[in-house]
C-alpha cells in the first residue's frame, strides 16, 4: 500500500491517502461539471485503498452541497482549499482525494476529463460506492 499525504494551505484539513496504485499509474479525473472546472479539480480515488481526513478545528470545515446534495465537498473555510468530496452513506463513507493538496503531486499525471452529468441520484451513488475510496472523516485532534 503507498501513502501519500496532505493538507489545505494552512494545514488544518489533514488528508492521508492510502492506494494500491503507484502515482505515475493513476487514473486522475477531471470532472467536468461547472463546481469542479471552476476549482481546477484532479481528483484521485481507489475502491481498494482508503482516505482519512482530518479537519484539526472542526468549526473551520466547511461542507458545500449542490445538485443532489448527496456529497459534501470539504474545504478548509480558513485559506479556502478544496480537499475532497465526501459522501456518506448509511455507516460507510466514501471520498476522493484533490490531486493539488498532495505532497507529491507532481509525480501524478496530467488527469482524464470526466463528463459525469446526467447521471440519475441512483447512478452516482452506485458508482461512488464501486469507485471511490473508503474514507473517514475524524473532528478534532
Amino acid at each position: 500500500m503507498r501513502h501519500f499525504h496532505g493538507s489545505c494551505h494552512c494545514g488544518n484539513l489533514e488528508v492521508d491517502y492510502y492506494t494500491t496504485v503507484a502515482a505515475e499509474d493513476a487514473a486522475v479525473r477531471a470532472c467536468q461539471c461547472s463546481f469542479c472546472r471552476k476549482h481546477d479539480a484532479r481528483a484521485l480515488s481507489d475502491p481498494a485503498g482508503s482516505i482519512e481526513i482530518t479537519a484539526h478545528d472542526p468549526e473551520a470545515l466547511e461542507r458545500y452541497q449542490f445538485g443532489f446534495k448527496a456529497i459534501a465537498f470539504l474545504f478548509c473555510r480558513k485559506c479556502g482549499v478544496y480537499v475532497s468530496a465526501y459522501r456518506q452513506d448509511g455507516e460507510n463513507a466514501y471520498a476522493n482525494v484533490m490531486v493539488n493538496v498532495l505532497d507529491e503531486r507532481i509525480r501524478f499525471p496530467d488527469p482524464a476529463p470526466a463528463d459525469l452529468e446526467g447521471e440519475s441520484r441512483e447512478d452516482k451513488a452506485n458508482r461512488h460506492r464501486s469507485k471511490w475510496t473508503p474514507a473517514t472523516l475524524t473532528l478534532g485532534d
